[in-house]
């Protein structure tokens, strides 16, 4: 998946000038603008000035460290929408976690696989092209994966049942789910998604239905996910996903 290249450049912020060089030379490679600050006060006013497509933030910065500028980021009304990817060497998944219900849209590790980066900021300028004109209807990349999905239909006050379905396709906002029933819109689910690593929970709900029958005789739903069981769930989710974009043939 190759995007369409933008005007608009990609903004790195990073207090290692070595950690700026290597990007700047992988991306511009690839045909990306790059623009670089050393720290997150000059990575903050040089975002509002070259309204970048995608930042990649380093979290452990000296100074304003990459979670404040993060917030600092996601409170502005223009570059609130920007796609963040975080980068750190750190393999707290606390931390991570963090950084990601603070806005960060995914993580790539240092040291710096230029494959995974390469895919990373083309998937997350994907998102940018794809998202539509109105701020709350959004579009996100969605992939493949065959997963097997345990769900319990109904949870909240009137009880719950176990469902057992798979997913045909995965997406930041939410999952293709094939169950052998229909499921009426607005149905809430309890998920729990077996990644290859590990399994995941996280809370979904029924927002579009596929009435025509599978050959296997299953039903689609849409499923809008609501929230993660945990930071560690959320943060295998979404690296689950950098993992399907980076190994995809470009």
């Amino acid at each position: 998946m190759r995007v369409m290249r933008q005007r608009r450049p990609v903004l790195v912020i990073d207090d290692d000038p070595r950690s700026c060089e290597l990007i700047t030379a992988i991306l511009t490679r690839v045909g990306f603008e790059v623009r670089s600050a050393p720290d997150g006060a000059s990575g903050i006013k040089l975002a509002g000035i070259v309204q970048p497509i995608v930042i990649l933030l380093d979290m452990m910065m000296p100074g304003i460290d990459g979670l404040a500028t993060l917030a600092i980021l996601k409170r502005d009304p223009i570059l609130g929408d920007v796609p963040v990817i975080g980068m750190t060497a750190s393999a707290d998944l606390t931390y991570t976690g963090k950084a990601f219900r603070a806005g960060a849209n995914f993580f790539v590790s240092k040291p710096l696989s230029q494959a995974s980066l390469v895919r990373v900021v083309e998937l997350a300028a994907y998102k940018v092209e794809q998202d539509t004109p109105a701020r709350h209807h959004r579009r996100h990349p969605r992939f493949h994966a065959d997963l097997v999905v345990r769900c319990l239909v109904g949870v909240g006050a009137n009880g719950s049942r176990e469902l057992g379905g798979t997913s045909g396709n995965l997406s930041l906002g939410g999952l293709l789910l094939l169950v052998p029933e229909k499921l009426a819109l607005g149905t809430l689910l309890g998920l729990g998604l077996g990644l290859p690593e590990r399994a995941i929970l996280a809370a979904g709900k029924v927002v579009w239905l596929d009435p025509q029958l599978t050959a296997d005789r299953r039903l689609r739903h849409g499923i809008q996910f609501l929230r993660f069981g945990s930071d560690s769930s959320l943060v295998g989710y979404r690296g689950y996903l950098t993992q399907i974009a980076a190994s995809q043939e470009s």
